[in-house]
C-alpha cells in the first residue's frame, strides 16, 4: 500500500511538512501533535546515539564516542528505528505517521517519521556546536532550525565529525532517487 500523502524531501521546511500533512501551524492542537512527534523522534535519536551497534560498520571498532551524528548511523539501524517509532507511537501521532506509511517498496518505510528524525538529528548534530552557553543535551528544542533546507547534510556532518573540509553534497532520495 502506497502512503496516503506523497513523500516530502527530508530537506523540506517545517512549513511544507505541516502543509503536506494537512496541519496548520496556527492551530494549537496541530502544534501539540507536532511536539509529540518531535518527542518521539528525540527518543529515537537518543536510542540510536546511545547504541554502538547502530554505527556504520566501519566505525564500530573505532574510538567514536556517543552521541553519534546522523552521518555515523547505519541505514539499517535508522530504518529499524523508523519502523519502531511508527509501531510504538501514541494514537495521536500514529494517525499522522500513517499518512507516510509505505508498504509498496521492497521494505516497509515511513517518510513522516524519517523526516522528523532527520530534522532532530540535523539540528542537534550541527546547529549548537559553535554556540556558547548551550548544553548539547538540550540542543534542538527550538523549532527555529526546522525551516531552512541546506544545513545538516551528510557531508557537512562528516566534515564536522572529522574536522576536514568537505564540499557539501545534498542528496535526497525523493529528489534524486
Amino acid at each position: 500500500m502506497a502512503p496516503a500523502r506523497p513523500a516530502l524531501a527530508q530537506s523540506e521546511s517545517k512549513a511544507r511538512f505541516f502543509e503536506r500533512l494537512g496541519l496548520n501551524e496556527d492551530n494549537e492542537f496541530h502544534r501539540r501533535i507536532y511536539a509529540m512527534m518531535k518527542e518521539e523522534a528525540v527518543e529515537a535519536r537518543r536510542r540510536l546515539t546511545d547504541d554502538r551497534s547502530a554505527l556504520l560498520p566501519a566505525l564500530v571498532n573505532t574510538g567514536v564516542e556517543p552521541p553519534y551524528s546522523h552521518a555515523q548511523i547505519s541505514e539499517t539501524a535508522l530504518h529499524r528505528e523508523i519502523i519502531r517509532v511508527y509501531y510504538t507511537a501514541r494514537p495521536e501521532t500514529r494517525a499522522h505517521y500513517a499518512l507516510g506509511h509505505d508498504l509498496v517498496g521492497v521494505e516497509e518505510e515511513n517518510w513522516v517519521v524519517r523526516w522528523m528524525l532527520w530534522h532532530v538529528f540535523r539540528y542537534r548534530d550541527n546547529r549548537n556546536r559553535n554556540r556558547k552557553g548551550h548544553a548539547t543535551a538540550n540542543a534542538g528544542d527550538d523549532d527555529g532550525g526546522d525551516t531552512d533546507s541546506g544545513e545538516g547534510s551528510v557531508a557537512a556532518s562528516r566534515a564536522n565529525s572529522t574536522n576536514t573540509k568537505v564540499a557539501p553534497v545534498f542528496w535526497d532520495p525523493v529528489r534524486n532517487g
